[in-house]
C-alpha cells in the first residue's frame, strides 16, 4: 500500500491498535481508526459497556506453543515490547506507573499420567524458559527465574494427593487488557498527530461497505464505509480488525471464520487471605486439562481489580442468525443480549472451584467472551480476494490467542501488506491456503453447540455449594 493512500482501520481492539501503531511507525500518513464503542469515555471497561474480547480485566501471556515455534517467536517479540512499555509506563508514572505485563508465569496443568505432547514439545523448543513441574528442583528453578514458589503447583494439588503433570512457561503471566489497550491507543494518538483520526461511538459504528462494481471483471472494490450516523467515509484500503464480528462486515469471511462464545466467571474476592493468596504480583495464570475436550478446557487468573476470573473453552458455542454463521450477543448487544453462560460450562467451572478453592461460596457474574475461530486455529491476516485492488484486508482467526501478540501482530500485518514480511506468515495466514478442519465451522442450527438449543445458567446456579434455603 502506498503510504499516502487513505486507510481505514475498522476495530480498535488488540489487532486494530497493534496494526495502527505499526502503520504509524512505518510512516503511513492518512489513517482513520473506527470503533462502535467510545473507548476514550468507557476506557475499554467491560463493566461500562465495552464487549469486545480486548475489553477485559486481563489476558494470559505465554510463549509456550509446542511445535509451533513461529508463534513462540512472535510471542518473544511481543514480550520485548511489553517489557519496554512497562519501563516507559514506570518512567512516566502513567496511570500510577504499574506494569501492564506481569511476569508471574503461566503453568499448564493436567491430571494425566504422562506429559501431553504439546507440553513435551514446549520443553524441547524453549528449554531456557520452561520447567517440568514434576522435577524435584522445579520450585527452586522457578524462584531463580523470579517467580513465586506457588507457580509450579498453584492449587497445592500434589500435597492433596492429586495426580499432576505440567509445564511452567517462565516467560508467561498476565497482561492487564483494558489498561494495555488504553496505553497503545494513547501511543497512537501521540504518534499520529495530524496522520491519525479517530471515530468512536455512533460516528465509528460500521453500517455498510461502500462498493464500486467493475462490469468487466464482475468484481467489486471497497471504496469506504458508511457509519451508523449515515456518514460516508472514503478510503483506498479498509483493514478489518473486528474479531468475532468479522463475518458481519465481510460476509465472505464466513468460509474461513466463525464467531464462537467461550464462558467466563468472575468472582469478587473480599476475604483478605484469598486476596493475598491470589495476589497478581505472584500468582500465575494457569490452564487445566486445556486440551482434554469438553471435560476440561479450564483456564484462570490471579485476582485483578478485586475479581478472580476463571474461564472454560472446552466447548465454545455458536449463534446462527439471519444468514450469519454465528452472531455475537453479549450483555451489551444492541438487539439480542445475554448475561449468562451455558449451564454445562458453569458446572465445569464450579466443579474445579469446589475442589480446589472451596473457600469461594458463589460466582459473582458470568459473561460470554467471543472468539474469532478459524478452522485450524491459525490467524487469517490477508487481503480478501473478493475485493479488487487490495481494497480489503482482513485480520481475524485469533482463536483465543491474539492479545499476547499485541506487541508483534501489527508488525506481522504490515509486513504482509507491504510484501516485506516473513513469507511463512504470509502463506500461513493467507486466505487462499487450504486449512485442516480441526474446528468445525458453518454447522448452522444443526450444530449441537447452537446457543438456541443450549440450557443457559441463571443466577441461582452461581452458588458453588448448595444455595441457601429461602
Amino acid at each position: 500500500m502506498d503510504k499516502d493512500k487513505r486507510i481505514i482501520v475498522l476495530g480498535a481492539g488488540v489487532m486494530g491498535l497493534s496494526t495502527t501503531l505499526s502503520l504509524l511507525e512505518n510512516g503511513y500518513k492518512d489513517i482513520s481508526l473506527y470503533d462502535k464503542r467510545d473507548y476514550f469515555a468507557k476506557r475499554y471497561s467491560y463493566f461500562d459497556g465495552c464487549d469486545s474480547p480486548s475489553s477485559d480485566l486481563n489476558k494470559i501471556f505465554r510463549s509456550s506453543y509446542g511445535a509451533e515455534v513461529h508463534y513462540q517467536k512472535m510471542s518473544f517479540l511481543s514480550r520485548e515490547k511489553f517489557q519496554r512499555w512497562n519501563r516507559e509506563i514506570a518512567e512516566q508514572k502513567w496511570e500510577g506507573g504499574e506494569p501492564i505485563y506481569l511476569n508471574t508465569g503461566n503453568v499448564h496443568l493436567t491430571d494425566r499420567g504422562e506429559l501431553p505432547e504439546f507440553e513435551r514439545l514446549t520443553l524441547e523448543n524453549m528449554p531456557e524458559h520452561s520447567i517440568h513441574i514434576t522435577d524435584a528442583d522445579a520450585g527452586e528453578r522457578a524462584v531463580k527465574q523470579g517467580l513465586d514458589p506457588c507457580s509450579v503447583d498453584p492449587f497445592d494439588m500434589r500435597r492433596k494427593g492429586k495426580n499432576l503433570q505440567g509445564v511452567l512457561d517462565t516467560t508467561g503471566g498476565m497482561t492487564l487488557a483494558d489498561k494495555s489497550c488504553r496505553w497503545i491507543l494513547e501511543k497512537c494518538i501521540a504518534m499520529g498527530k495530524d496522520r491519525l483520526k479517530t471515530f468512536f461511538g455512533d460516528c465509528g459504528t460500521f453500517k455498510e461497505l461502500l462498493l464500486e462494481f467493475n462490469s468487466k471483471t464482475l468484481k467489486r472494490k471497497c471504496v469506504g464505509i458508511k457509519t451508523l450516523d449515515n456518514e460516508a467515509h472514503k478510503c483506498d484500503h479498509l483493514i478489518v480488525c473486528v474479531g468475532p464480528w468479522t463475518t458481519e462486515v465481510i460476509p465472505e469471511a464466513s468460509e474461513k471464520l466463525e464467531a464462537t462464545g467461550g464462558s467466563v466467571c468472575l468472582i469478587k474476592i473480599t476475604d483478605e487471605k484469598l486476596k493475598e493468596r491470589f495476589n497478581q504480583s505472584k500468582f500465575p495464570t494457569w490452564t487445566y486439562k486445556v486440551r482434554d475436550g469438553a471435560i476440561g478446557g479450564l483456564y484462570g487468573f490471579p485476582c485483578t481489580g478485586g475479581y478472580l476470573k476463571i474461564g472454560y473453552r472446552g466447548l465454545k458455542w455458536i449463534n446462527p442468525q439471519n444468514g450469519l454463521n454465528s452472531k455475537v450477543k453479549t450483555k451489551w448487544s444492541p438487539d439480542e443480549t445475554e448475561t449468562n453462560i451455558p449451564l454445562f460450562a458453569l458446572k465445569q467451572i464450579k466443579n474445579f472451584v469446589r475442589e480446589h478453592i472451596p473457600e469461594i461460596p458463589k460466582i459473582t457474574m458470568t459473561r460470554l467472551c467471543w472468539y474469532s475461530d478459524s478452522e485450524d486455529n491459525d490467524y487469517l491476516i490477508s487481503f480478501c480476494p473478493y475485493y479488487e485492488e487490495n481494497s480489503v484486508f482482513v485480520m481475524g482467526g485469533d482463536s483465543g490467542h491474539a492479545f499476547m501478540m499485541l506487541g508483534s501482530i501489527g508488525d506481522v500485518a504490515v509486513g504482509i501488506i507491504n510484501g516485506t514480511g516473513n513469507k511463512l506468515f504470509k502463506d500461513l495466514f493467507s486466505w487462499e491456503r487450504e486449512r485442516p478442519k480441526l474446528n468445525p465451522i458453518n454447522g448452522g442450527k444443526e450444530d449441537p453447540r447452537c446457543l438456541e438449543d443450549t440450557v443457559m445458567a441463571t443466577p441461582k446456579d452461581w452458588y458453588i455449594h448448595e444455595p441457601p434455603k429461602l
